[in-house]
């Protein structure tokens, strides 16, 4: 077993984001495509006023649940969906989408990831 209490916020991430955005590394996996024993990687990302990550895709998926906030997911095919608090997405493998917070609103999401994040040149908007 393995408890997190905080994780490493000077972690440095190598996504693009639109605006302000905080990323607390919870869980960190060693092997890129086999979670194993130590799960997924796991992080808590706060966006601030209206930030948002740029088009992106998980080889094994992506969940976003938000803890706090009010949110957003878009996709190619849903256009952009707001989220309240204690929504929980399920993005499936290789699903390219972008997530955030709402214009002029702050959000914390919990991201739950499985491989490495495959980044696109262009934000959402």
């Amino acid at each position: 077993m393995k408890v997190v209490d905080g994780g490493d916020r000077g972690f440095v991430y190598g996504g693009r984001f639109t605006g302000t955005v905080e990323l607390e590394m919870l869980n960190s996996t060693p092997n890129e495509t086999d979670c194993g024993v130590d799960g997924p990687d796991t992080a808590l990302v706060r966006f601030h006023d209206g930030a948002v990550t740029f088009w992106h895709s998980h080889p094994g998926g992506q969940q976003l649940f938000v803890v706090s906030g009010d949110a957003r997911v878009g996709t190619e095919t849903d256009g952009e969906v707001p989220l309240p608090p204690g929504a929980l997405v399920v993005c499936p493998a290789d699903e390219l989408h972008w997530h955030g917070a709402m214009p002029g609103r702050d959000t914390t999401l919990l991201a739950i990831t499985w491989g490495t994040t495959q980044w696109t040149d262009r934000p959402p908007l």
